[in-house]
């Protein structure tokens, strides 16, 4: 799958993915569903069309059962910015089934020279979305998901990916200190370079301040060895309407702390649905 990734997306062999999509494959990528042949195809097109031909400078693979999360590292040939492209597949192993796919916007509209509200009024308009009205108050006694409750997990990761995930879903900042290895490189969205714990805390804390009734939803969890993904949600409300932002994180681990992070979702494609929000703004 990774190799089809990679020659289709870097070098327009369109063939070498199309070959492992079934007509009923879902593509998920900038909060749109596209189903059969022309709409898989013009994502494809569309990309190529936008980037060009790359380089693919670094990979990363997390399987469990059906579920592939991947990450491909673009580099534009000219302007050498690179891209985060970030893919969540249900496979057999022969076809896939679905797909979910995250793109740094922001980083590709830097690497292609495009201005970021040029890049915006380019993609497509999002599907209609529902987001269930969550309110606190209801929820004084239940137990929401958490990653030990979704995965069959070893009681050394549970303790760690409950504590990484408490950092969002219970506005734990401390935990940060503890999950992370004090030199972790982590990537986030709307950041062009890596950044340390520290801006991790200014991040979250930026974030979920521009929330009221901050709700954060769990989907699902992947681990393959010290590998760890993660597809999760940010609800809230902000200046009175309700918003959504879907996440893909990847967790590299090593003696019990997190050594690596990447975290996408696609900012662009978010402005564009909820115009009205200033999260990543600042």
């Amino acid at each position: 799958m990774l190799t089809a990734l990679t020659n289709t997306f870097a070098k327009g062999d369109i063939q070498a993915l199309a070959n492992k999509l079934l007509h009923s494959t879902c593509w998920q990528q900038h909060n749109v569903k596209h189903y059969g042949e022309d709409q898989l195809r013009s994502i494809v097109q569309n990309w190529l069309a936008t980037m060009g031909r790359s380089d693919v400078v670094a990979s990363q693979v997390i399987k469990q059962d059906s579920q592939i999360a991947a990450n491909l590292t673009f580099r534009h040939t000219t302007t050498n910015v690179d891209i985060n492209y970030t893919f969540w597949l249900e496979s057999n192993g022969e076809v896939i089934k679905s797909i979910v796919a995250m793109i740094d916007t922001p980083a590709l509209a830097l690497a292609t020279g495009q201005d970021e509200a040029t890049l915006t009024q380019m993609l497509p308009d999002a599907d209609a979305l529902i987001i269930a009205d969550y309110d606190q108050q209801d929820h004084l006694q239940g137990e929401l998901a958490i990653p030990s409750t979704i995965s069959a997990l070893n009681a050394d990761l549970a303790s760690l990916l409950d504590s990484w995930w408490s950092i969002w879903s219970k506005n734990q900042l401390a935990a940060i200190d503890t999950v992370y290895d004090a030199n972790a490189a982590i990537k986030l969205p709307g950041n062009e370079t890596q950044v340390n714990s520290s801006d991790l805390f200014d991040f979250v804390l930026a974030r979920l301040t521009r929330l009221s009734r901050a709700f954060a939803q769990l989907e699902q969890v992947l681990v393959d060895g010290e590998q760890v993904a993660i597809k999760w949600y940010l609800d809230g409300d902000e200046n009175g309407q309700r918003v959504r932002v879907p996440m893909l994180t990847m967790l590299s681990l090593e003696q019990g702390k997190i050594q690596q992070e990447l975290t996408t979702t696609d900012i662009l494609a978010f402005q564009k649905r909820f115009p009205h929000s200033s999260m990543f703004q600042g």
